[in-house]
C-alpha cells in the first residue's frame, strides 16, 4: 500500500452531546447514553466563491472554446422554493441529526420546513421513511448569519452507505453557486414532505444541509479528508464517482477486522492551504470543519495544488507568490493544531498537473516537486498517501496516467477516484 504511518499519536476524547426532549412538540427520542454518543457521517463543508475573474472567463472562452451562455452557469445562481440534496453517511445507527448551515451567508437563513428520508431512486424517497425535521420542537428556524444549526434527533436507522434525501423550504430566496458545488433538485413552494418533487428542476450548488451526525458507540472513531475539489464530495451527478474518500469509506465498511470508522469529507472545489476566495482557506476553516468534530482521530489532508496553480498572476487573477517554503509553512500549522487535540495527521503528495491549462507552468512544476520531497521525507506528519506516485504517468511523470485522469488534466477521473482510495492502507486504522 502506499501509506506510510511514521508514529502514533493518542485518540482525542469524545463529548457527549445530549439533547433532551422540549415539551410535548418535541420530537420523541432516547437521549445519549454512556454507550452512545454522536458521531459525524457525512459533511460538505460550507464556501463562499470570489466572482471569476476577468483572465478566467477570456480562458474559458478563447482556450477552452465555452459558450457565453454556459460561462454565465458557472455565476451564482438566485432560487426559491424546496431545495432537495440526496447523500450518502458512512456509519451505523439508530437516530441521526441534520446539520444546516449560514456560516458563509450573508442574511439570515429561515426555515419555514425540513425532511429527510431513506432515498429512492434519483431524487425520490421511498414510501413511508420521509420524517419531519424539527429545531428544538419547532419546524421553523432561522439560522443566523455566520452560525449552523442542529436539528433534534430523528429515528431513522441507517448503516455505512445509505443514502438520504434531505430537503429544506426557506422563505425568501438562496443562492446557489455552481463552483465546487453537486446537484440539487429545486421545486417550488413547501414540498418537503413530498416523496417525489413535482416539476423539479436540477441545479448545482453546495447545498445547505451541510452534515448528519449518527447515533453511534464510543468506540467509533471518524476520518476526516481536507483537501480541494480534487477531495470534494459534492457529486455533480448522481452516477459519478463521488470523491476517493468515497472509496475509502466503502472499504473501511467492507472489512471484516479492524477499527469502527466513518469518514467526513471536508473538501471544498477550488480550495487552497492559505489563501481564502474559493471557500476559506485550509487553515481559516481547520477547526470549524474538522477540529470541532467529537471522536476525530485521523486527519487526511490533499490540498495544496490550488495554491501553486494560483500563484501569482494566473488566469484565475492576482494573488500572492508562493513558495514552497510558504505551503510547508502551511502544512506544518495544520499539524501542529491537530497533534494538539490528539488527532493523527496523514499527508497526501499533490498529484500531477501537467497537462492542465490552468495549473502547469515549468516553476509551478518545480514548487510542486518541492513539497512533494518535503512531505514524502519530513515525517513531521504521521504518515503519508503517496498519491502523486500512484497517479503519475511512469513515461511523463508531470502528467497523470491516461486511465486515470480526465480531460482537464488536473482531476481524476472514476477510475483515478478508486485508485487513490485503494492507495491508503487500512491498517493505519486499527
Amino acid at each position: 500500500m502506499a501509506t506510510k504511518l511514521f508514529s502514533k499519536a493518542g485518540f482525542f476524547g469524545v463529548a457527549l452531546a445530549v439533547t433532551g426532549a422540549l415539551g410535548a412538540v418535541a420530537q420523541a427520542s432516547a437521549a445519549p447514553t454512556e454507550t452512545q454518543v454522536w458521531r459525524e457521517a457525512y459533511q460538505s463543508s460550507p464556501a463562499h466563491y470570489d466572482p471569476l475573474a476577468p483572465e478566467f472567463i477570456k480562458m474559458l472562452v478563447e482556450k477552452f472554446k465555452m459558450p457565453p451562455e454556459a460561462v454565465e452557469q458557472m455565476r451564482p445562481q438566485t432560487a426559491s422554493g424546496t431545495q432537495r440534496v440526496r447523500l450518502a453517511v458512512s456509519a451505523r445507527g439508530p437516530q441521526i441529526r441534520i446539520r444546516i448551515s449560514n456560516e458563509e451567508g450573508t442574511d439570515p437563513l429561515v426555515l419555514a420546513a425540513a425532511s429527510v428520508g431513506l432515498a429512492g431512486e434519483g431524487y425520490v424517497s421511498k414510501s413511508g421513511t420521509l420524517k419531519s425535521i424539527t429545531f428544538g420542537g419547532r419546524r421553523s428556524v432561522s439560522v443566523p448569519v455566520g452560525a449552523p444549526v442542529l436539528s433534534d434527533p430523528i429515528t431513522l436507522p441507517v448503516a455505512p452507505g445509505t443514502e438520504l434525501i434531505v430537503s429544506t423550504y426557506a422563505t425568501g430566496s438562496f443562492k446557489l453557486d455552481p463552483l465546487g458545488g453537486g446537484t440539487v433538485v429545486v421545486a417550488a413552494g413547501d414540498q418537503t414532505m413530498k416523496n417525489e418533487l413535482a416539476g423539479g428542476t436540477p441545479m448545482v450548488g453546495r447545498p445547505a444541509v451541510t452534515g448528519v451526525a449518527v447515533l453511534s458507540p464510543p468506540s467509533r472513531r471518524v476520518i476526516a479528508t481536507l483537501g480541494d475539489s480534487i477531495t470534494d464530495g459534492n457529486r455533480p451527478a448522481l452516477t459519478e464517482t463521488r470523491s476517493w474518500p468515497e472509496a475509502l469509506a466503502s472499504r473501511l465498511a467492507a472489512r471484516r477486522s479492524g477499527g469502527d470508522y466513518a469518514v467526513v469529507n471536508a473538501g471544498i472545489g477550488g480550495n487552497r492551504v492559505l489563501g481564502s476566495g474559493w471557500g476559506p482557506s485550509a487553515l481559516a476553516r481547520l477547526d470549524r470543519d474538522v477540529l470541532r468534530i467529537d471522536g476525530l482521530s485521523h486527519l487526511i489532508v490533499l490540498e495544496g495544488s490550488n495554491d501553486i496553480g494560483m500563484s501569482g498572476h494566473a488566469v484565475f487573477g492576482n494573488h500572492p507568490v508562493v513558495t514552497p517554503e510558504d505551503l510547508i509553512a502551511g502544512y506544518r500549522q495544520i499539524i501542529a493544531r491537530a497533534h494538539a487535540r490528539g488527532v493523527q495527521v496523514i499527508i497526501g503528495t499533490i498529484m500531477p498537473f501537467g497537462s492542465s491549462m490552468t495549473h502547469y507552468s515549468p516553476g509551478n512544476e518545480r514548487t510542486r516537486q518541492a513539497v512533494n520531497r518535503w512531505i514524502r521525507t519530513s515525517r513531521e506528519a504521521d504518515g503519508v498517501i503517496d498519491f502523486d506516485q500512484v497517479a503519475r504517468d511512469p513515461a511523463n511523470p508531470v502528467n497523470m496516467r491516461a486511465e486515470f485522469g480526465s480531460e482537464d488534466g488536473l482531476h481524476p477521473g472514476a477510475a483515478g477516484y478508486v485508485a487513490m482510495g485503494e492507495a491508503v492502507d487500512l491498517s493505519v486504522f486499527k
